[in-house]
């Protein structure tokens, strides 16, 4: 298969949707579920999935002429969002039993550090792809805002959840989470018609 840009910018795209619709799994009913089968199932899809913008976006950052930056935050977004489901995978168990709590909580803490990065690089992303959009037609530049705004949100809410820490894991859990949607429908509808 040769390497196109609209190909690559696609299959990240559809990447970054699925692991939206992985996190809404894991919130409504992973997280109400007892076990972590269920759980490490989800998160090793995660891993999969964000392992992809986090190689694909690197190499569309340089490709790409047209969304450069937009690429690289994909890529920052993807590898940090790797790590952090990382670290739930190897670290959150042995954590929790040591003997300081604290030991757990530092991990906790640490991961949603990088949960929050992810998500507002992402955010960034949106914003990227949302100012390209305005440059078309009524639905583009709809989607153009939408991806503006839902960024903008993405990006300021999870600022203050890295400043802050856990008291903003919802409100930019969520923002962030629709600002990746926003930002997967927005690498579709810019890249159409894009062979190269």
């Amino acid at each position: 298969m040769i390497f196109t840009i609209r190909r690559a910018a696609v299959i990240v795209a559809a990447a970054l949707f699925t692991a939206v619709l992985s996190q809404v799994f894991y919130i409504t009913i992973v997280s109400n579920t007892e076990g972590e089968t269920l759980r490490r199932i989800t998160w090793m899809t995660e891993m999969a999935l964000f392992t992809i913008p986090a190689t694909v976006g690197i190499v569309l950052a340089a490709k790409d002429r047209a969304h450069p930056l937009a690429w690289a935050a994909i890529a920052v977004g993807g590898m940090v969002n790797l790590i952090q489901v990382a670290m739930g995978l190897a670290m959150f168990g042995p954590a929790r039993e040591a003997a300081d709590a604290a030991v757990f909580q530092t991990v906790l803490q640490g991961a949603f550090f990088l949960y929050f990065h992810g998500k507002a690089m992402f955010g960034l992303a949106a914003i990227g792809f949302g100012i390209a959009a305005l440059r078309g037609g009524a639905i583009a530049k709809g989607l153009g805002i939408a991806g503006i705004l839902s960024g903008g949100a993405a990006a300021i809410l999870c600022l203050l959840g890295m400043a802050d820490g856990m008291a903003w894991v919802q409100p930019a859990g969520a923002a962030g989470t629709l600002a990746t949607a926003m930002l997967a429908l927005l690498i579709v509808f810019t890249g159409r018609g894009q062979a190269e």
